[in-house]
């Protein structure tokens, strides 16, 4: 489903803040605690985090990943300062309006229905909801509700004009092998204006490259990473961070990292750059820019 704007295409760009004292500005993603069966490595090649054949990718790295990982959880390590991303608003606070879920009530209403339909006991504890941006293998923007138990991640596509689901996928805790949280980037050859915007990462690729079958296939359903990112509402959204919760990233992430924490199978955390392999991307940059994965209000119309 999806939008048209009348709008030429922007640039979005950004700068980042160094800053060391966490209480002023608002709570972000740091290193995870240490556990005896998930550990996390801030320094690892890019390759594993993408799963990109052009990023030489392989195996044998994501083996190296893991070594150095469970080597590195043997260490103290120092102090490091956060680094607070400044992000561009997305969108105006006109423009927002348009997003059928900036109404009141509606996103709260669909994840009710969500969770009363979709959710039994066998899919373990519920641990939260949010309505995110899922972000993806081809950078193309999607508004989906996301829910998160002890045991799964269920991403549901929603109608939020009609007010009805449309599909949903569940993805088991059990069968993640990496989850990265970091900056969106894109390859050094990639002629894509930077994203200045932080996503999660979910893999269970066990860090081997993705068949050209899935590359080339706009429609594969076979790609084994799942990449979010907050909603635009987020950033318009009245009032404090309880508020805004719904809509936020990095608290999902936080919360899917302690479930994961919680899990016996071994899940690398890393906290580095969550790359997107768009090297031209002019028809991402329409249907993004034009809010195609949103429903909308479009003049007249409305999809």
């Amino acid at each position: 489903m999806g939008d048209l704007l009348d709008e030429d295409l922007e640039f979005r760009g950004g700068t980042l803040q160094l800053s060391s004292e966490n209480a002023t500005a608002e709570p972000r993603i740091t290193q995870p605690a240490k556990s005896n069966t998930n550990t996390s490595n801030t320094q690892v090649n890019p390759s594993v985090l993408s799963g990109a054949d052009s990023l030489t990718s392989s195996s044998s790295s994501f083996a190296d990943a893991r070594t150095e990982s469970q080597t590195n959880a043997q260490q103290e390590t120092d102090p490091v300062q956060t680094v607070y991303p400044r992000y561009d608003v997305p969108f105006n606070s006109e423009n927002i309006k348009d997003f059928f879920t900036f109404r009141k009530g509606v996103v709260e209403n669909a994840i009710q229905e969500c969770i009363t339909g979709l959710l039994f006991p066998e899919d373990g504890e519920y641990l939260g909801s949010w309505l995110l941006t899922e972000i993806t293998l081809w950078d193309n923007e999607k508004e989906r509700i996301v829910l998160l138990t002890s045991r799964l991640v269920m991403t549901i596509k929603y109608d939020f004009i009609a007010m009805k689901q449309l599909d949903f996928k569940k993805t088991y805790l059990d069968d993640l092998d990496t989850i990265v949280i970091g900056e969106l980037v894109y390859p050094p050859s990639s002629l894509v204006p930077e994203r200045n915007l932080r996503g999660v990462r979910l893999m269970w690729n066990k860090g081997e490259p993705l068949p050209m079958k899935t590359v080339w296939n706009p429609f594969s359903q076979d790609v084994p990473f799942l990449t979010f990112a907050s909603h635009p509402i987020y950033w318009h959204k009245d009032g404090g961070i309880e508020e805004r919760s719904t809509f936020d990233m990095e608290l999902f992430a936080q919360k899917l990292q302690r479930a994961v924490e919680n899990m016996t199978s071994p899940c690398c955390i890393h906290h580095s750059p969550i790359v997107i392999q768009s090297y031209v991307g002019l028809t991402s940059l329409l249907h993004n820019k034009t809010s195609m994965g949103f429903f909308k209000v479009r003049g007249k119309f409305s999809f």
